[in-house]
This record gives structure tokens, C-alpha cells and sequence, in this order.
């Protein structure tokens, strides 16, 4: 599959998110354009402002939680509820390319994620924005620098649930998906497309009880990674790399959670970006050791009806069962 069709392919799997995001932003803007306009819309035109793709997908209830409340606005709060206005209207125009984001290298993954958020967090800096100019309470001085970036540290819990999917296209030189795991909260989804060589194991630590993980190198089938309900993190990676679904769905336990896995014949020992054969290697094993299941100890591990028991208790929760 040829990088294009990879980008288009990790956007469809994240088309929801997008589309929800965008609806949010759609409903502040004609909000705030009703407020500029003197007008005061209903909640049905809320729900027309939703448009089709995000009918019977978006609760609405929250969007008006998330979106300013129409009311008529004084002379003073005008300015900044107008480069509010201006915000919400320039980001709806980036389209896609919001959620897209070419690296270059060298600039360190972590950091250009982070400025990507900074940049789509002021759609919520601008809500904000708007919410304290109608109260009388947006003061300049405070305020105002974050209209111009307003970075993921600082979103709150309602604001998190909102954030949308990214595609990031990066080299394998640069594919250090660690630095990315401060941002992984509530629903946070990435899909990451991989060019060149990279590490077998890239997304090995990345792995955790709550979080979906998947790295392709074969045919991409990204509906469970859709389905999925919390934070994803994906990555298309050239034949060399292992190929596995982490699904926290899929079982209490780790190994159960992988619900593929597949290594490869070979791995070349070579430095990739600055990651060292070793550290490749430790990374490896610990992909390795996280999905297969634990071995059997003791006595029960030479015992063929004492292996059985030992499955049975483990398959076992004695938590609530009372002595």
C-alpha cells in the first residue's frame, strides 16, 4: 500500500472523531455568529448546524455544554468575542489538514504533537473566550495569549473527551512513539503512517491496560481500532516490523489482549534514528514477554493434571468469593 493510500486510510478509520470535532466547532461558530447578529437560535438549529454526517452520532446535550449559551452581548465584550469569532472560522477552514500533521524531522515527535494540539485547543481557548466576555470577566492581559495557542496541558476533562484523532506522518528515524504517551488521555486517538525503516517493536511501550494498540505491515483492517471507545494509538509499518492488535476489550490479562500477534522470520541488528540495536532489542523482548501467557512454576510444571489446575486457578477470580 502506497503512502497516500495509507493517509487515506488512517483518516477513514478516524473519521469519527474528526466528524465530532468538527460539529463542535460548527455549533460554537453559529452560536457566536448569532450572538454578533444580535439573533438567538434554538436548539433545533443547533441540531441543523450539526449537519448530516453527525445526525444520531453526536450528543447534543454535551456540544451545548461545550458550546456558548446565545445571549445578547455588550459593546466591550464585542472584540474578543469577534476573534473568537475569527478562530472557530479559520480552523473549520483547514479542513482535514487540522488533523494532519507531517513531521519534520528531527523537531522530535512529542514536541510536534503538542504544537499541533496547541493549535486546535484554542477552538476551546475560544469558547472560553467567549463565555468570559459575556460575564465581563475577559480581561486582555490574561486571556488573550490563548487564543493563540492553548496546549493540551491545559484542556480540562470535558475538553479531553472532545479531542480529536490525528494522522501524523513521520520517518522511521524519527518514530519515537514513547514521547507521545503523555498525551494519551480519555478518547485520544493517533494513527501514526511510517515511512522508510523503523523499529520492530516501535510501539511496545506504548502499551497499557486501557489503551488500544495496533501496528500494521500488512493489509490494514482498522475497524476494531474504530470501534474502539478510549484512547488508540496505530501505526503502518514497513514487513520488517512485528504485526499485533492490543485490545484492552479483549481480556483482564495482557496476553489475553493481544488478539494477534505475528513476528518476523528476521531482524536486521542495525541503529535506526538514534535507537541502538540494544534498545530495539529490550524493546522487542518486552513486546515477546507481554503476549504470550505466563508459564506454569513449581511442581505443577512437570505434573500434566497439576498444569490443568494451575490454568484453571489462574483463568479463576477468588476476589469475591468469601471464606
Amino acid at each position: 500500500m502506497q503512502f497516500e493510500e495509507q493517509t487515506a486510510c488512517a483518516l477513514k478509520a478516524v473519521r469519527p472523531r474528526i466528524d465530532q470535532f468538527r460539529a463542535a466547532l460548527t455549533v460554537t461558530y453559529d452560536q457566536v455568529r448569532g450572538m454578533l447578529s444580535g439573533t438567538v437560535d434554538t436548539e433545533a438549529d443547533r441540531s441543523e448546524a450539526l449537519g448530516f454526517f453527525a445526525k444520531g452520532k453526536v450528543n447534543l446535550e454535551r456540544f451545548n455544554s461545550f458550546a456558548p449559551k446565545p445571549k445578547l452581548i455588550t459593546a466591550e465584550a464585542e472584540t474578543p468575542v469577534r476573534a473568537a469569532q475569527e478562530i472557530l472560522k479559520n480552523l473549520l477552514a483547514e479542513g482535514d489538514k487540522l488533523f494532519i500533521i507531517d513531521t519534520i524531522p528531527g523537531r522530535g515527535l512529542g514536541h510536534q504533537l503538542s504544537v499541533k494540539l496547541a493549535h486546535i485547543g484554542r477552538a476551546f481557548a475560544a469558547a472560553r473566550a467567549v463565555d468570559l466576555a459575556k460575564n465581563g470577566a475577559y480581561k486582555e492581559d490574561k486571556h488573550a495569549e490563548s487564543l493563540l495557542r492553548f496546549p493540551y496541558a491545559t484542556w480540562n476533562s470535558s475538553e479531553r473527551a472532545l479531542a480529536p484523532a490525528l494522522v501524523v506522518n513521520v520517518s522511521g528515524a524519527d518514530f519515537k512513539p514513547s514521547s507521545i504517551v503523555p498525551l494519551l488521555d480519555t478518547n485520544m486517538k493517533i494513527i501514526f503512517v511510517v515511512t522508510g525503516d523503523a523499529p520492530a517493536a516501535a510501539l511496545a511501550r506504548v502499551i497499557s491496560p486501557r489503551v488500544f494498540v495496533q501496528q500494521i505491515t500488512g493489509e490494514p483492517d482498522l475497524k476494531a481500532f474504530t470501534a474502539y471507545k478510549g484512547m488508540a494509538v496505530a501505526a503502518f509499518l514497513p514487513d520488517t516490523a512485528v504485526s499485533f492488535v492490543h485490545d484492552p476489550s479483549a481480556g483482564s490479562t495482557t496476553y489475553e489482549r493481544f488478539v494477534s500477534i505475528t513476528f518476523p522470520k528476521e531482524v536486521r541488528k542495525r541503529p535506526i534514528g538514534g535507537i541502538s540495536p540494544a534498545q530495539q532489542a529490550e524493546d522487542y523482548t518486552l513486546l515477546e514477554s507481554l503476549s504470550v501467557p505466563p508459564e506454569i512454576a513449581g511442581e505443577a510444571a512437570s505434573d500434566p493434571a497439576g498444569k490443568l489446575s494451575a490454568w484453571l486457578l489462574s483463568q479463576t477470580n477468588l476476589a469475591d468469593l468469601s471464606a
